[in-house]
């Protein structure tokens, strides 16, 4: 529609179209305004109710001196200026693409936007070689790629900034899904998405994201910033993510943190990567020997909320040494005033802080387990090793997006 002409009620010439002006509705941005490009290089809004689509052209209703000025809303869109070109973020497929052409429909006599074309057939139609192509693909059989994006899966950028705002339909996505949108980003717009995100939203976010990225966004927030981020994850997440960045920047977010969570942490960056001491976290559950099933239970509901996993708790002796361990079917059970060392499995399944990843995946793997203890040369526990960070490290790339994290279960 782009340059079509634009005639008067009296068929006198007002110049041709230059842009669409769209406004958002219940589902579909309705076409409410065309922008005309005049003789005299000037720009008109002409209100699209005057307007009748005639043969790829516009007439207009009244004369070209009494057309009434649009005066565009603040959430109108520009076709044109704000959506061709530009990126958009698919909320369906999770991924950042650019626009080639929009799709447009009329329905009971208005004109909707329906959806963007990212396709290549949509920027052939932009360079006029639409026709060409479709006799070059009856001739070799063959179907240039469509991709059409419903407007109801599309969030786009802020206009005025050129970033994308955590808003609307993003508001709603699961951390890894909007770990893939963040990982199509480019730099400033991931500065800007985790700064515009809350402290919670961002923790659950960063783990699932590239660990480049997770780096370089860490690396582009401020201290303070970065420091509340990381203290809402998991000390080995973390870890993980503090690991990768320079010492000097590390010791500066470490410095913001709480001492107890930035004393957690820097235990684990003590331990080479491919370990179990560089996997594990310390949040796990402990309790002694000596307490009873009922005080366990209330115990639980106190710090569970706060720990990585509760499917197993450990117990340990005056001396953090692993003594047993008991699954909650166990507690259920138990009678309430039976202490937890008459019923705990004093066999426990464990690895070293230098055991191997291969190890660590055998282990779960021979025994079933969903947390591996991880122990010192003194048996006294450092942390467990979860099944989702084991196996990630283990697992092909695409299957590591399959695999449930205990967190979220």
């Amino acid at each position: 529609m782009i340059n079509w002409t634009v005639d008067d009620s009296a068929g006198e010439m007002v110049g041709s179209i230059s842009d669409l002006i769209v406004t958002p509705g219940s589902q579909f941005p309705v076409v409410t305004a065309a922008v005309v490009s005049t003789a005299r290089n000037e720009t008109i809004s002409v209100p699209w109710n005057l307007v009748d689509i005639v043969e790829r052209e516009l007439r207009l209703s009244v004369a070209k001196d009494d057309i009434p000025a649009y005066k565009p809303g603040d959430e109108d869109i520009y076709l044109k200026q704000d959506l061709l070109d530009k990126q958009i973020v698919d909320i369906h497929d999770y991924r950042v693409v650019r626009v080639n052409d929009v799709r447009l429909e009329m329905s009971n006599g208005l004109l909707f936007l329906v959806g963007v074309d990212t396709g290549m057939r949509g920027l052939l139609r932009r360079l006029g070689l639409e026709v060409a192509l479709d006799r070059l693909t009856r001739r070799l059989r063959w179907r240039p790629h469509v991709h059409i994006i419903s407007w109801t899966d599309v969030e786009t950028f802020d206009r005025s900034t050129g970033r994308i705002r955590l808003k609307g339909k993003l508001e709603h996505l699961h951390p890894a899904d909007m770990a893939k949108i963040i990982d199509d980003l480019d730099p400033a717009q991931r500065t800007e998405l985790f700064e515009s995100m809350d402290v919670e939203t961002a923790a659950e976010t960063l783990p699932e994201m590239d660990p480049a990225v997770q780096a370089s966004v860490v690396d582009s927030l401020d201290e303070e910033r970065a420091a509340d981020i990381l203290e809402e994850m998991d000390p080995d997440e973390a870890a993980d993510v503090l690991g990768d960045l320079p010492a000097d920047r590390r010791d500066e977010i470490l410095s913001e943190m709480e001492p107890e969570d930035a004393e957690d942490v820097k235990e684990l960056l003590e331990y080479e990567d491919e370990t179990a001491g560089g996997l594990m976290t310390t949040e796990f559950i402990a309790v002694k020997p000596e307490m009873t099933a009922d005080q366990v239970i209330n115990y639980l509901r106190e710090v569970g909320p706060e720990a990585e996993t509760i499917y197993y708790i450990f117990a340990l002796d005056e001396n953090e040494r692993l003594v047993g361990v008991i699954s909650l079917r166990d507690l259920i059970i138990a009678q309430p005033d039976t202490p937890v060392g008459e019923f705990a499995v004093k066999h426990v399944i464990h690895v070293h802080v230098s055991a191997t990843i291969q190890d660590i995946a055998q282990s779960m793997e021979d025994y079933s387990l969903l947390a591996l203890p991880v122990v010192d040369d003194e048996n006294r526990m450092q942390g467990i090793v979860t099944i989702d960070d084991a196996f990630e490290k283990v697992l092909p790339e695409e299957w590591r997006r399959r695999l449930p994290r205990l967190w979220s279960r």
